[in-house]
């Protein structure tokens, strides 16, 4: 009984320590990326998923997905960084690469081809 007890607190304490993690991410993030994905004809792709990570660590990992007309718009915690950047659709090739976010601007836009 006492190692049930255990388990649930600490299953507990480790879903609490992550959506507070998580908010402390979201709470800073200022910095937006914006962009369109199309595929090979430049056709909008609707529903696809944007998920950029901080090259380095996994604290600023960020996910969005495209409208309608395949835009999207996500925030970044800190700007003037190196982040990996998956983009992915089903029926689709993944699309894996780094972008560098330049200090100089405010926002950023990131348009991406998604082939078959």
């Amino acid at each position: 009984m006492a190692r049930k007890k255990f388990r649930i607190i600490t299953c507990g304490l480790f879903i609490l320590i992550n959506i507070f993690c998580l908010n402390i991410v979201s709470a800073n993030s200022t910095y937006s990326i914006s962009g369109k994905i199309t595929d090979s004809d430049f056709k909008p792709i609707k529903d696809a998923k944007i998920v950029f990570e901080m090259d380095g660590g996994t604290n600023g990992i960020q996910i969005a997905s495209t409208d309608e007309r395949g835009n999207y718009t996500v925030k970044v915690p800190i700007k003037g960084k190196a982040y990996w950047v998956t983009i992915g659709k089903e029926g689709y090739k993944t699309h894996r690469s780094k972008v560098q976010l330049v200090d100089k601007n405010d926002d950023f836009v990131f348009d991406f081809v998604l082939n078959k």
